[in-house]
């Protein structure tokens, strides 16, 4: 087999024992490297650098470095019994959108060196600088066994969670896989490990085809694996790309067809489902690694993650990055630290889904009395088995108002305090998954004056609620009922209450005869009572 080298993407500073990202997804060992030494020729600029001892047996090598030349060329060759041998030429990939790239050489001999010397030629009025670089040895690949193991997906129950778009290969201009894929789980898949690129950005769909063919290249042509190592890939925008071909192509991605085994991170492939955002997200290494997530590719991955943990039955808990697995920096300090939140969202997808139960929406107002009169109406129904009506204040959403079975329009009256609301109609299907169909807010402002407002219902049958408020005065408050001769009837509540707030009480009317009745507050402040009110009370049978 012909020997070859590969370069892809990656960063901007020299660093003499740096912890590579997507170099660490090919290489078993990392190798130290000198500070380079760089001569100049005419036009022609030439960068040497020679590695610290190895120790490892190999069958090629990697590395990743940057730089902004259009001419850039390169070779390698060993220090083996005493002597330096003859030079090979570097398999080159760059990037499609930085400055980035990836180089490796590999060949059929197991090599014991105890040295490596690497060579770099661009134009003299670029810079070069060499990121990291490391060994690898395809005898512990993964890739070559056959296994008649399980394909299972998981597929036994109703699904909630769709996917975002996926790219699929034939649209990136995938090269055919070499050999046969085998299956990832073997015999369940046991985690989901999020990785980056570390450079190979894109924002575009454009940019990201042509990224993932760069990559596949890189992996195929480099590192001399059977296809690209990755499951899936994202570009910044949230877009997914396919990489490993599944076992079964004619398979729809919505029913989880069985993934094939990926080589994603050395030693714990087996199981995992490997995504890498395309970018760079380590600031350690440097001015063009500082890329964030954007809400819409947190979005997709979320929805990625969570379609992957309902689709192949693996825990959300069970979502790691690839430094877990390894002495990497990868996924990058703007994503690790990221991954509990990933979590969090992940279950919280689990439980309302994403693939709509229905539409609604909502209408909202308040009176001069501080009652607020809530209204929904459903303007489509997938699946709804039943609806509740939240009040949120804050972190609070565990107020129901009201609730029913169906896709059922309705209104409902509230008595909150002052403040700003949030009302929520939310809806629940037959298995359980739980949506927020629509929310609005209301502001309740304050009344002018103590005020003791009119009851409701009235006339009532029942239950009648009261609702009055202080201004300036805090005090005991006593409220009670009486019929039309002054006789009383009920007492309601008697307790200290604080100023510049609503409260609501109740009474029961349930034994009362059909009549007019009054009730009446008082309120005995510091100075004596500093607010009575009374309001009339119908009550029919």
């Amino acid at each position: 087999m012909r020997p070859f080298l590969v370069s892809i993407a990656m960063l901007v500073a020299w660093v003499a024992s740096a912890q590579a990202q997507l170099l660490h997804d090919v290489i078993h060992a990392e190798i130290e490297l000198n500070p380079p030494e760089v001569t100049v020729a005419g036009k022609v600029a030439t960068t040497r650098v020679v590695s610290q001892d190895l120790s490892d047996q190999f069958t090629g090598i990697a590395l990743q470095g940057f730089t902004a030349s259009d001419s850039l060329s390169g070779a390698v060759r060993f220090f083996e019994n005493n002597i330096w041998g003859p030079w090979h030429p570097l398999y080159i990939v760059r990037s499609g959108t930085d400055e980035a790239f990836l180089a490796a050489y590999r060949g059929e001999m197991v090599r014991m060196a105890s040295s490596i010397e690497i060579q770099f030629q661009i134009d003299s009025a670029y810079e070069l600088r060499i990121l990291s670089a490391g060994t690898f040895d395809q005898r512990l690949d993964e890739e070559d066994t056959p296994s008649q193991q399980s394909q299972k997906t998981g597929q036994s129950k109703d699904f909630s969670i769709t996917a975002p778009q996926l790219r699929r290969r034939a649209e990136w201009g995938a090269q055919p896989f070499r050999g046969t894929p085998i299956a990832l789980n073997r015999p369940s898949y046991n985690y989901m490990t999020l990785h980056h690129t570390a450079g190979f950005s894109a924002k575009t769909l454009t940019e990201g085809l042509d990224q993932v063919r760069r990559i596949q290249d890189f992996h195929q042509n480099g590192r001399g694996w059977s296809d690209i190592g990755y499951h899936f890939l994202m570009d910044q925008e949230g877009r997914l790309y396919q990489g490993r071909p599944f076992l079964n192509e004619s398979i729809s991605f919505d029913t989880g067809p069985p993934l094939a085994h990926g080589a994603h991170a050395g030693g714990a492939n087996t199981g995992n489902i490997g995504i890498s955002l395309m970018g760079c997200y380590h600031p350690p290494e440097g001015s063009n690694c500082l890329d964030e997530m954007t809400d819409s590719a947190v979005d997709s991955l979320v929805a990625t993650f969570g379609f992957s943990s309902e689709r192949y039955s693996v825990s959300p808990k069970n979502m790691r990055g690839h430094r877990d697995f390894g002495s990497t920096a990868c996924p990058g300090d703007n994503n690790y630290p990221r991954i509990p939140d990933f979590i969090q969202r992940i279950e919280g997808l689990l439980v309302t889904g994403n693939s709509p139960l229905g539409r609604a929406a909502m209408d909202i107002r308040v009176d001069d009395d501080g009652i607020v009169t809530v209204s929904w109406a459903f303007t489509a129904d997938f699946g709804i088995a039943e609806f509740i009506v939240r009040r949120r204040i804050g972190d609070d959403n565990t107020v129901r108002i009201t609730g029913g079975a169906g896709a059922v329009d309705g209104r409902t009256i509230d008595t909150p305090g002052v403040g700003r609301h949030t009302y929520e109609l939310w809806v629940r299907s037959a298995s359980g998954v739980e949506q927020r169909l629509a929310s609005i807010d209301i502001d309740v402002g304050a009344a002018v004056g103590n005020f003791l407002a009119q009851s409701f219902p009235n006339p009532t049958s029942g239950q009648a609620t009261i609702r009055y408020f202080l201004t300036s005065e805090s005090g005991i408050i006593s409220i009670e009922m009486f019929d039309i001769t002054g006789k009383l009837m009920l007492t309601g509540e008697k307790q200290y209450r604080e100023a510049g707030e609503w409260y609501v009480t109740h009474f029961d009317t349930s034994a009362l005869p059909s009549g007019v009745y009054f009730y009446r507050i008082s309120v005995d402040g510091f100075s004596g009572t500093v607010f009575e009110a009374t309001q009339p009370l119908i009550v029919i049978r």
